[in-house]
């Protein structure tokens, strides 16, 4: 028997979500233990059925952590990047500093 995960989507278009998973001798009776738990009542528009074997971990830091401070690409981060561009324009377009 081998443990299968098992991922939902609700909506068309929609993302995927962990929606639990099944233990069965094989894929085709995992898809079915899938539909019957996590479909049955139409709630999902499409599952996905992975083995949990096939499904690699990444937990490197290294990997992990970006090569350099890119916060200036987050939304959160923008306001001040632009807020800091307008300083910096209105203090060079004075002329340069004899």
């Amino acid at each position: 028997m081998r443990v299968y995960e098992v991922f939902c989507q609700e909506a068309p278009g929609g993302q995927h979500i962990h929606a639990g998973n099944v233990l069965a001798p094989d894929i085709e009776l995992a898809c079915q233990y899938a539909r019957n738990s996590f479909a049955r009542r139409g709630e999902a528009r499409r599952l996905w059925v992975v083995p949990r074997d096939a499904i690699r971990e990444v937990a490197d830091p290294d990997l992990l952590d970006p090569p350099g401070d890119h916060r200036y690409r987050m939304g959160r981060y923008f306001r001040a990047a632009v807020e800091k561009r307008k300083r910096l324009r209105a203090k060079y377009a004075k002329g340069p500093v004899a």
